[in-house]
């Protein structure tokens, strides 16, 4: 009886506890706060899209050692968001927002191919981030275009991965301002 009455007991207190409090919540992860300047001409808009393997917030890794062909997600870590809408978002903080010149009357459409953590060996691994880039001006035309690939060292778990994926980032957005003012006389040339 005494055993049944502090089972008892030990369930209405189990009640009590909110259900809302979860005992192993997932990390949630963005690109950082840091943001590079962009040191190209400001453009109107930047759009991000991804592939439907890319289309949700799940951080995926491979294990290049054992099955390289398999991707595999985080159960503690995820995105805040697909990596996509990470990426645009970080985008449109530099590019959009840029000071001095006036926008160009251009988009960048940006296609995100891959954004992976690649395990080489159980302690070893690197991020690599693929995507294809189209200047469009002038409505749909599409001025330009270019592939970029970056890759950076990941370490050994999910917050490495973050790590090198905020670096990518930082180094996509390089990349891509340089590309842009390279094209800026391109973008004149087709104005006239």
């Amino acid at each position: 009886m005494r055993i049944l009455l502090s089972l008892l007991a030990a369930l209405a207190m189990a009640g009590c506890v909110p259900n809302n409090v979860r005992q192993n919540e997932a990390a949630v992860f963005d690109f950082g706060t840091a943001a590079a300047g962009w040191a190209a001409p400001a453009l109107q808009r930047i759009d991000v899209a991804a592939p439907s393997w890319l289309g949700t917030p799940a951080m995926q890794y491979r294990l290049a050692y054992d099955d390289g062909a398999r991707r595999r997600t985080y159960t503690d870590s995820r995105w805040a968001a697909p990596p996509a809408e990470l990426l645009e978002q970080a985008l449109r903080r530099r590019a959009v927002a840029a000071g001095g010149e006036a926008a160009l009357p251009c988009r960048l459409r940006l296609e995100l191919d891959e954004l992976v953590q690649t395990f080489d060996t159980p302690q070893a691994s690197r991020l690599g981030l693929a995507a294809r880039a189209r200047l469009m001006c002038h409505g749909e035309q599409t001025l330009a275009a270019r592939s970029f690939a970056v890759e950076h060292p990941a370490g050994s778990d999910a917050r490495g991965g973050v790590a090198a994926a905020a670096a990518a980032v930082q180094e996509l957005g390089k990349q891509l301002a340089a590309w842009v003012a390279a094209e800026k006389s391109a973008v004149a040339a087709r104005r006239d």
